[in-house]
């Protein structure tokens, strides 16, 4: 199976690996807007599984995706939570 984690940074390396650290939210109105303008002035990278168009940024610790397709128009931002 898998061994317990014995200290705090294995348990948070264990908890990282699967996922659970991640805080996402969706930004909306002028705060929104605000960060579309400012991440357009930076290098992005583009993905598209034929129903979404996503466009990447990494800025430091925090990942910007901006997801676009049928109905969909959502800016969300991934941080890792601090434990």
């Amino acid at each position: 199976m898998f061994d317990t984690p014995k200290t705090p940074e294995q348990a948070r390396a264990f908890l990282k690996r699967m996922g659970y650290l991640k805080k996402m939210r969706v930004l909306e109105g002028e705060e929104r807007e605000k960060t579309l303008t400012m991440l357009r002035l930076k290098e992005s990278t583009h993905s598209n599984n034929q129903h979404l168009w996503t466009e990447s940024w990494q800025l430091g610790a925090v990942k910007y995706d901006h997801v676009v397709g049928d109905g969909v128009d959502d800016l969300i931002e991934i941080t890792e939570d601090d434990i």
